[in-house]
């Protein structure tokens, strides 16, 4: 129905911006020689996840706890001649620097360096994962090569890039050894596990963002703007709504106030208020919920785990309630990715002229629990402590055991170890 334009209202509603689910793009249509990775951007994968890495409380702590489980005490060897071989090629704190590259951006890396006749490796070093790119794919389904960059944002330093092979397809003295998952519909990068809270890390980045400001500004209402002046041309309301967002929008911007000038009041601009009921609730709702779901991103059964306390956590079954949510997470999220590094480590020692290592982790378990234990059982918890970590010993998968590395294709496409079927199947 056509209103009179005598009585016509000029109203608008002005949007705030609003946001798609995440989706990774590998592009492999630009006219680079590398595969750019992003999500919101072109080239932004791993800073969008460091991004949430760094501005998210419970997925920083997630991360960091899960990573630090999957590390346990350390990389070890049953075969008591090759130990110290290798913590010589192996040192613990740069593989320590690859577990947690892992866990968080889905995707690790190490520089492998070889002896003059590349018959032995000689040394791993962790390189930062960020700072490498895929070479597209030159006919072949596999990736030869690898590109290094310190700021891939940098045009300046993207002209310095360098080009590293990748782990076994050279003579090279350095070769790439790249660490990742297989993640249907990508080829050349992988997912991290908790990708799926993605989003819900941004809220809780958002909400802090927003209490934050609200606090420092004194916990202003929202207001509605009239503007009694006439109604402007579409161009100039359109720059007007503009201004005032970019001004009044946004989380940071929670709580500023606005000074007029007018030469009669009959034309001053009107605030109303605009009260939202139980607006406090509606933000708890938000941050617990945010938090469920970035605990069920990372597969946390119990939040105690990691020192996160919920409304549904009590005190009074604690211990019983983290020694089923350890066995769990052990089984299905930290033995996993030992999995990957150990069969993947044990395959490169294998063709760098190492054989028979028997690598393990050895495992971490929190004090409560061997605490509970050790008072069942009437040891001391050194005790406990030895008979449930050999338990949960993961070792590498064995001649006896390769049903497992055949039926799962977790090791790097870069690797000359990973079978040619599985290549051309991930290329599909």
């Amino acid at each position: 129905m056509e209103l009179n334009k005598k009585h016509s209202q000029n109203f608008s509603i002005v949007n705030l911006g609003q946001q798609d689910v995440p989706y990774v793009n590998e592009d492999v249509k630009s006219r680079t020689q590398w595969v750019q990775v992003g999500i919101k951007l072109i080239d932004d994968f791993f800073f969008q996840l460091n991004s949430a890495y760094n501005t998210s409380t419970t997925n920083a702590a997630c991360i960091e706890g899960i990573a630090d489980l999957i590390y346990g005490k350390g990389l070890y060897t049953k075969n008591e001649s090759f130990s110290e071989t290798l913590k010589q090629i192996i040192p613990q704190e740069e593989l320590k620097k690859g577990v947690f590259d892992l866990k968080l951006f889905g995707n690790a890396t190490f520089q492998v360096v070889w002896n003059k006749e590349h018959t032995k490796i000689v040394k791993f070093y962790h390189a930062p994962v960020q700072n490498f790119r895929a070479e597209k794919l030159r006919g072949i389904p596999k990736i030869e090569n690898y590109y290094y960059c310190i700021d891939w944002f940098d045009a300046k330093a993207i002209r310095n890039k360098k080009k590293i092979p990748a782990f076994g397809t050279s003579n090279e003295q350095t070769e790439l050894l790249w660490i990742k998952n297989y993640s249907p519909g990508h080829f050349y990068y992988s997912l991290p596990d908790w990708f799926s809270g993605l989003q819900f890390s941004e809220v809780e980045a958002e909400l802090s963002n927003l209490h934050i400001n609200n606090i420092q500004n004194g916990f202003l209402p929202m207001v509605m703007i009239n503007f009694n002046n006439g109604v402007p041309a579409p161009e100039e309301r359109e720059t007007i709504e503009g201004l005032i967002g970019a001004k009044f929008t946004g989380t940071r911007n929670a709580g500023r106030f606005m000074t007029t000038f007018n030469d009669d009041p009959t034309t001053k601009p009107t605030v109303d208020v605009i009260q939202i009921d139980n607006l406090h609730e509606k933000f708890e709702y938000a941050a617990t919920y945010a938090q469920d779901r970035i605990l069920v991103a990372h597969r946390v059964t119990s939040p105690l785990l990691f020192g996160i306390r919920t409304e549904n956590n009590g005190f009074s079954s604690q211990s019983e309630e983290m020694i089923t949510a350890f066995s769990i997470l052990q089984t299905m999220t930290i033995s996993p990715f030992q999995n990957l590094i150990l069969n993947t480590l044990e395959s490169a020692l294998d063709k760098g002229g190492y054989s028979d290592t028997k690598l393990y982790f050895d495992q971490l378990t929190p004090l409560a629990i061997l605490s509970q234990q050790a008072e069942d059982t009437d040891k001391s918890i050194g005790e406990v402590a030895d008979t449930t970590n050999k338990e949960m010993e993961n070792p590498s998968t064995t001649e006896d055991n390769l049903a497992i590395e055949d039926v799962t294709p977790n090791v790097s496409m870069s690797s000359a170890f990973f079978k040619n079927e599985y290549e051309i199947y991930n290329t599909k």
